[in-house]
């Protein structure tokens, strides 16, 4: 029988814990908790502390076609820590595929999809993002993907910076010898999260946009400007939002309701119209149910299905052997438990091939999909498997809040496709600042735009 302890958290963990533990003190686990803590607060609230200690209401979706007014607070998303609840219930799953659908929309071909996926790590906007290292014969070496937002690592490098940069040492073991922990910072001592260590730079020190890659194969948090933990957390709690339209019907419709609320891209995977992490939580309150995401709050590699692959051992694509041992290797987090955070795939040192391949140690571009006998050729191939998930828990059996209508007018194209309609002269556009420290700074990092 499932724990029925209705009790309020006493902190709040962080990502993976326990089968990822960091060893994070007593003050430090507090600290993230605070953090976590604010978050959900000032979205229940619907108003942020600026840098001053004063209180601000916190502004509504900024989009072309808003209607600019302020949020109001939210009745059915709550803070774990504020309100008991059944902390033995077993989470709901929100999952979505980790291949960017906008890549995928805006493609013709699985070789063109997987190629700019690759190129790019500003493209890969689903929470997870990777790193190919190659051989100078192309072939690649490793692949490894992430999920793990930045707040977590600008907080460690505030409040633990040397365990914090022996984290990025022993997660890139290639490179560790030539970091230095330094590189992971800017010219005024704050964690820059555009580093070298982590394989990419600005091209403008001030834009987020058209990231450069460096180090192939080294990588540590996501780094497209979407992909913040706080921004999942936005999207879930707006996401309790019961809308309706001009004539008092219900919104149901994801693509409508995530336009509606312009709390993200419903052209994504992971915003609300496939991985419906908006639309799946408002399912849950129309019923009553109040919303929140389950500790440790994190985003996860939830499954990676790693047996539809095989190993080509002598080129021939007719020989294929199970995948050696020790070539999925899941570094950060608990794949079993359905909490992976870091995924390193490479085939193990001493694997070689026969016949055509003799003597030569293979690779990942040795390894075929067998749902469409291709080798790999891109990293981008796997994340067609990986499937990605938030976790939510519920407190059941309440009244919905009535529902409210939709600060944000847009219209639906043939395609599927939302486009604003403006009902103002003014057009205003919401601003990005990955791992921003405080005041509207940091909650406009949450906008997941």
């Amino acid at each position: 029988m499932a724990d029925q302890t209705i009790r309020k958290l006493a902190v709040f963990r962080a990502p993976g814990y326990p089968y990822q533990d960091d060893k994070l003190t007593a003050g430090q686990t507090g600290v993230w908790s605070d953090i976590i803590d604010t978050w959900m607060t000032e979205e229940i609230n619907a108003e942020y502390r600026d840098d001053d200690g004063n209180m601000h209401p916190l502004p509504g979706p900024r989009k072309r076609g808003c209607d600019g007014k302020p949020r109001t607070k939210l009745k059915q998303f709550f803070n774990g820590r504020i309100t008991p609840y059944n902390v033995g219930q077993k989470p709901t799953p929100i999952t979505w595929i980790g291949f960017p659908r906008l890549i995928q929309k805006e493609t013709n071909t699985d070789q063109e999809r997987w190629k700019e996926a690759d190129a790019h790590r500003d493209r890969q906007d689903e929470y997870l993002e990777w790193t190919v290292k190659r051989d100078e014969d192309g072939r690649i070496l490793s692949v490894t993907f992430t999920c793990e937002g930045p707040e977590y690592w600008a907080f460690l490098a505030e409040y633990a910076p040397k365990k914090m940069f022996a984290m990025y040492q022993s997660c890139n073991p290639e490179f560790a010898s030539q970091m230095k922990q330094e590189d992971l910072f800017d010219s005024n001592g704050k964690y820059e999260p555009y580093n070298k260590w982590n394989g990419v730079v600005r091209s403008d020190p001030n834009s987020a946009d058209d990231l450069i890659t460096t180090n192939p194969g080294c990588i540590m948090h996501l780094a497209q400007k979407n992909n913040t933990l706080s921004a999942e957390i936005d999207i879930a709690a707006q996401g309790t939002v019961i809308r309706k339209r001009d004539d008092g019907t219900i919104i149901s419709d994801p693509v409508e309701l995530c336009n509606c609320s312009a709390y993200g891209n419903p052209t994504r995977n992971s915003d609300p119209k496939h991985g419906q992490i908006g639309s799946m939580i408002n399912s849950l309150v129309v019923k009553g149910a109040k919303v929140s995401i389950a500790d440790p709050v994190a985003i996860y590699m939830r499954e990676f299905a790693a047996s539809k692959f095989l190993l080509d051992v002598d080129g021939t694509g007719e020989n294929l052997q199970p995948v050696p041992a020790g070539t999925f290797t899941w570094v950060r987090g608990d794949i079993k438990k359905y909490m992976g955070l870091r995924l390193h795939i490479q085939v193990p040192d001493g694997v070689v091939g026969t016949d055509g391949n003799a003597g030569r140690q293979l690779t990942v571009s040795d390894l075929v999909d067998t749902s469409n006998s291709q080798n790999v050729l891109y990293g981008a191939q796997f994340a067609d498997y990986i499937t990605m998930s938030v976790n939510g828990v519920v407190i059941p059996g309440g009244e919905p809040e009535p529902a409210q209508e939709c600060p944000c007018k847009c219209k639906t194209e043939a395609n599927g496709d939302a486009e604003a309609v403006s009902t103002t002269t003014t057009t205003t556009t919401t601003t990005t600042t990955m791992a921003s420290s405080d005041g509207m700074g940091r909650f406009q990092g949450r906008m997941r735009v």
